[in-house]
């Protein structure tokens, strides 16, 4: 589950963060779109590291780090880390939308088992690409917004990975 924040401000005029929690619920949807926008906005929410890490990483490698107690430093380091970076300014991103799409091709999906192959290996020993199995897939160029304004573009890859719902690399 990803954690959102909203301020509440304290009898000080300071700001105290509170976390709701919420659960990934784009992953295993058929919208690509919808996938997308889950996983941005894991990235530039507050406790945003579960959803984040479940969209960049196999479920092998997130069960390997779980079983070696890995798993959880991963992410309270990733949330500190945005914890820290949102204490800093006041940025919000926002997810504007897709400008680009287009599927991927066999030698994008032949590199892509070779990049999940090497994102295992760390965790999971005897890994080979022959386990990773891609199914539907886009690179997406996708525009976003920063504190309600055009901030830029980015290009990634959302695809399904064997039964696991979508995945996303970025640059």
């Amino acid at each position: 589950c990803f954690v959102g924040c909203q301020p509440k401000e304290s009898k000080k005029e300071e700001t105290k963060i509170e976390y709701t929690n919420t659960q990934v619920s784009k992953q295993m949807s058929d919208s690509y779109e919808d996938a997308l926008k889950e996983c941005f906005d894991a990235t530039y929410s507050l406790g945003g590291g579960e959803v984040f890490y479940a969209y960049m990483y196999p479920n092998a490698a997130i069960d390997a780090m779980k079983a070696s107690g890995e798993y959880e430093t991963v992410i309270a380091t990733f949330n500190q880390g945005q914890e820290n970076r949102f204490s800093q300014n006041d940025d919000k991103f926002t997810f504007e939308k897709i400008t680009n799409a287009t599927e991927i091709t066999d030698k994008q999906i032949e590199g892509i088992k070779g990049y999940f192959k090497e994102m295992c290996e760390e965790f999971v020993e005897g890994v080979t690409e022959e386990q990773f199995t891609v199914g539907k897939g886009y690179e997406v160029t996708f525009s976003y917004l920063n504190n309600g304004e055009q901030s830029g573009s980015e290009t990634v890859i959302i695809l399904k990975l064997n039964d696991e719902g979508w995945k996303v690399i970025t640059a």
